[in-house]
């Protein structure tokens, strides 16, 4: 592959001066000193990098892209978060996956049966995750998780969090407290369950004492639980962008998955403001709902160009740090 051609060159300037949204065309939010967070770093020390990693449902797929690129560059991040999808991929990465397994794992996992003996309920609702998800209407809810939560437990191999070749921090929602809960020790899978619990999709999880919800209803990129933990922060939102605009009013799903992506984006406008982190990354997803995981290679092309420009930043900031 040819990366000179493959990774366009980003000025010095505005690499050093930026805090940069990536592959969405605008740059919204106060620039911090990225030449500054480099230069303080010790001369004789690999910057610790943090990695957070952002809720989004079936557009949580374009972190597979930004872990491939960490893998090329041979960067292990020192400590990651994540919500939601965030988490998943989070928890399966520090288990020891490299961005290409898990790049293979779901495409094998969401690839489409368009036989006559395909899943009845991928058809109906383009999901992609025959076996793992099943109906759960009896329950008040659309889905059952616990395919979902079994098949993940099988493929990291581990149980506790201080198992984890990384460390990881998983949000969640305490649904009567209305308060964010941050698990980094003790069992995963009941904190990943709990993080991906999304209102009126998935039921509930009861843990600790707890009635727990989707974490991204109070931290959808949970980049600021790293803030102090690392010298070097990327933060990946993957809420993706509506541009498709229909007439009339939306179905139940739309308007259950719209309003809870309104909320999302309203909560990081705010955090933004208050203090970004380095490199703010946010994949261009178009027009993909919240469980369609079919489309999982039109995600990972879409992400491509987020890659690319990710991959030139960090280059810079290594570059950067190696000439101190």
């Amino acid at each position: 592959m040819n990366t000179k051609s493959e990774d366009k060159k980003i000025s010095r300037r505005s690499f050093l001066y930026s805090s940069i949204i990536l592959s969405t065309g605008f740059f919204s939010y106060p620039a911090m000193s990225v030449a500054a967070r480099v230069q303080s770093l010790s001369r004789d020390t690999y910057p610790d990098i943090g990695l957070a990693l952002g809720s989004g449902g079936a557009n949580g797929l374009a972190h597979i892209p930004v872990l491939e690129t960490l893998d090329e560059l041979k960067i292990k991040p020192a400590v990651i978060s994540g919500t939601s999808i965030g988490a998943i991929i989070g928890v399966l990465y520090a288990s020891g996956y490299s961005g290409h397994e898990l790049r293979k794992m779901a495409l094998d996992l969401f690839a489409p049966d368009e036989s006559l003996f395909g899943s009845w309920w991928d058809r109906l609702t383009g999901a992609g995750l025959s076996g793992l998800l099943s109906p759960g209407l009896g329950d008040g809810v659309l889905l059952d998780a616990t395919g979902i939560m079994e098949f993940i437990q099988k493929k990291i191999r581990v149980k506790y969090f201080e198992d984890l070749d990384i460390p990881v921090k998983i949000v969640a929602a305490d649904y009567w407290r209305k308060k964010q809960v941050v698990f980094s020790s003790g069992e995963i899978i009941p904190a990943v369950n709990a993080s991906m619990a999304v209102p009126g999709l998935f039921a509930p999880v009861e843990f600790q004492g707890r009635l727990l919800v989707d974490g991204a209803v109070v931290n959808p990129v949970p980049y600021d639980l790293l803030l102090d933990e690392c010298d070097f922060l990327v933060a990946v939102d993957v809420s993706g962008v509506k541009k498709k605009v229909n007439e009339g009013r939306p179905s139940y799903l739309d308007s259950i998955f719209s309003t809870f992506e309104i909320m999302q984006q309203a909560i990081m406008d705010e955090k933004l403001k208050q203090r970004p982190p380095d490199i703010y990354l946010r994949p261009e997803i178009i027009d993909v709902r919240l469980i369609n995981f079919l489309e999982v290679q039109n995600i990972l092309e879409q992400a491509e160009p987020a890659r690319i420009q990710l991959k030139a930043l960090l280059r810079e900031m290594l570059e950067i740090h190696a000439e101190k």
